[in-house]
């Protein structure tokens, strides 16, 4: 058990992790991103403030709009002010980095990872989808599997494709693409190099979407893809109006944890202070939810 010192230290340092261009404002989410009566959103727990969410930065609170620790349900996040319908699929929850997470396994019926749909994203405003994820086997060299993902009139997606005749790739290769958005020019960019990666090792991945011309990925908080669109500005007309978070079709099975939407797009140091404190939060023992 660490001393209330540790403890006391892991918190500041959460609360030291700054928004990108702090004097940025807080983003409204639209009406439209609230509620979809075609698909219901999945009720948020009554009384899940962010201040109680003790792996949510302090100085983040007023900023994340989806948070899903897989705690209290792996289908069920502690915030959705997004109003978002949430889908699971036969996943299980598993042993995560901090408390619960969220297990996808190779044979289960439902290929996807986890999906937030009635949502609409205005992708010409600053957003940072973040998540923790774990392969839990070794990986071959056609192993493949997703991270994150939105569609919308188009799609915006960072995975691993493996060994096969997709790109006649030879092992597994970093893809960050952005796709089929009207006058916007397509990125396919699997110029990153090979995406080996250790089973049993957390890791985080980060989109972030600013400037209505910027889509970068980072891993483990350093920048993986930085993409410039060309053709146009987004505007309000492109928004993503589902997000998919995890292994999509993955052979391997893949834990995930941490999910967090937030309306702000943070930088690459506020997201290693955020990856610092946390992994201090879960070495030490700290719940994921205070008991106030």
């Amino acid at each position: 058990m660490r001393s209330a010192c540790a403890l006391a230290l892991c918190l500041a340092v959460a609360g030291t992790a700054t928004l990108a261009g702090s004097q940025a404002k807080t983003v409204a989410v639209p009406a439209t991103a609230r509620h979809d009566a075609a698909t219901p959103a999945t009720p948020a727990p009554a009384g899940v403030p962010a201040a109680r969410c003790l792996y949510i930065p302090p100085g983040w609170a007023d900023r994340v709009v989806y948070y899903h620790s897989f705690d209290t349900a792996v289908d069920r996040p502690e915030i959705n002010t997004l109003g978002a319908k949430v889908l699971v699929g036969d996943a299980a929850g598993a042993p995560g980095l901090a408390g619960r997470g969220c297990r996808f396994e190779p044979d289960r019926k439902n290929k996807r990872g986890l999906g937030l749909t009635g949502v609409a994203l205005p992708l010409h405003r600053p957003w940072t989808l973040s998540m923790w994820w774990r392969l839990e086997a070794p990986m071959k060299a056609e192993s493949g599997f997703g991270l994150i993902s939105m569609h919308g009139k188009g799609f915006m997606s960072n995975f691993v494709a493996g060994k096969g005749p997709w790109c006649a790739l030879r092992e597994p290769t970093f893809v960050a693409q952005v796709y089929n958005w009207p006058g916007v020019s397509n990125i396919n960019d699997i110029y990153e190099g090979p995406a080996w990666v250790e089973p049993a090792v957390w890791r985080h991945a980060a989109m972030v979407v600013s400037k209505g011309s910027q889509v970068r990925i980072l891993w483990d908080g350093a920048p993986k893809a930085d993409l410039a669109l060309k053709g146009r500005l987004l505007t309000p007309a492109d928004a993503a109006g589902s997000i998919e978070i995890g292994p999509g079709g993955s052979a391997l099975p893949i834990t995930i944890d941490e999910v967090m939407v937030l309306d702000v797009a943070l930088e690459a140091g506020a997201i290693r202070d955020y990856m610092t404190a946390v992994r201090h939060l879960a070495a030490a023992g700290v719940p994921v939810l205070s008991a106030m």
